[in-house]
């Protein structure tokens, strides 16, 4: 017998004796599975959440779905946990605790903890603000104070020309449509800054106004170039109050027809930002300017097109903001929908809900941002066209 045959059979004799563990093992797993198949689903179902939230390879509708309820995946997660560890079933009960651990960093995309920021010296700061400002049309409109709107840089969607705004701006971009022969409605991006070069997108929606799609301006910033990207993503048009109305007045078929559509919105939404983040993702991927991105987003942390953008950026209330920073202003009113993200250039200093501004269905998220590089040298600012 040579060397060589001896290995050959060496190997073989491991695979063989492994494979019979393996077997042993998954007969033993198949075993335990049928006397406790709910609790043993509701950890795969955990797990198999956590990874789409860590990482949304795909992007099929689906997908969103599942991501979605991460909150409810946790709790069965958690449940099950116990319940198999009270079963005696230590090894994996003491995995479906180590996968409710590992989903905390995802949890807190939906609470800002207010890290404590260092100290930037003299470095100038950015200050940003987001704003869905559903046409500046709610009923509060009257007691505006304009001057709280102003800031280094503004975003607004569903933007209606308002002269308020505009007079506190040196420059600006507009991507707007008409909706009839009086109104004009869409995207916006004010600057006290020059811009010296932009791009916009708006997407077809059938059957509905077209004020959905992003505008991209590279702006003159200290003696760089910034890029900021004003985002308006898939508007779902989910109204649950009316199915909630339709169950309380105990009008069960309009209730599920409403649950039907509320579900049938959903899936387009999903599968509508799916394309079109891809779409903004291009004008951002690998920018050699500092980047900034904002907007209505439509979609809670724990959605696909957010999951996207933070494998390659920050968000901005995650590091900086305090408490839960809902900014919806309507039902369901416990939801983060307008975001902030940023690119490994910057610094962010603060960041925070403006619930103080109510005529709108969305409330303002501000910010404030510092180019890393500026902070140990601060450099005069320098911008021309």
């Amino acid at each position: 017998m040579t060397v060589l045959n001896g290995f050959k059979i060496f190997v073989w004799a491991m695979i063989q004796t492994f494979g019979e563990i393996a077997l042993v093992g998954l007969k033993s797993i198949a075993t335990v599975f049928k006397r406790y198949p709910r609790s043993y689903m509701a950890l795969f179902y955990l797990f198999i959440t956590m990874a789409f939230c860590y990482y949304p390879i795909f992007g099929h509708w689906l997908t969103g779905f599942i991501m979605m309820s991460l909150p409810l995946a946790v709790l069965a997660g958690l449940t099950a946990s116990s319940y198999l560890l009270y079963k005696n079933q230590k090894l994996i009960a003491s995995a479906g605790f180590i996968w409710v651990l590992m989903t905390f960093p995802i949890i807190k995309r939906f609470v800002g903890i207010g890290n404590s920021q260092p100290d930037f010296g003299s470095a100038q700061s950015l200050k940003v603000l987001s704003f869905n400002s559903e046409s500046f049309g709610g009923p509060d409109r009257k007691n505006v104070n304009w001057a709280t709107l102003k800031a280094d840089i503004a975003c607004f969607q569903e933007y209606v020309p308002n002269g308020h705004v505009e007079e506190q701006y040196q420059d600006k971009f507009e991507k707007l449509i008409s909706l009839d022969a009086t109104t004009r409605v869409g995207l916006a991006l004010f600057s006290q800054y020059p811009i010296i070069k932009q791009y916009s997108k708006i997407w077809d929606r059938d059957g509905q106004p077209n004020i959905n799609g992003f505008i991209c301006a590279d702006i003159a910033y200290e003696q760089d170039t910034v890029r900021v990207v004003n985002v308006h993503l898939w508007s779902m048009g989910v109204r649950i109050n009316k199915a909630a109305d339709a169950f309380k007045k105990g009008h069960i078929g309009e209730f599920f027809i409403e649950i039907s559509d509320t579900f049938r919105r959903l899936k387009e939404g999903f599968e509508a930002r799916d394309e079109q983040i891809k779409e903004v993702e291009s004008y951002v991927a690998g920018s050699k300017y500092p980047v900034i991105i904002c907007g209505d987003f439509n979609e809670i942390p724990f959605g696909y097109a957010y999951g996207k953008l933070r494998l390659s950026f920050k968000n901005a209330f995650e590091d900086a903001g305090q408490g839960l920073g809902f900014t919806l202003n309507r039902k369901p009113y416990w939801v983060r929908i307008d975001q902030q993200f940023f690119s490994a250039d910057w610094q962010v200093q603060s960041c925070q809900t403006m619930r103080g501004i109510t005529f709108s269905d969305h409330f303002p998220v501000v910010a404030k941002y510092v180019l890393k590089k500026s902070i140990d040298k601060p450099t005069p600012l320098v911008a021309q066209r």
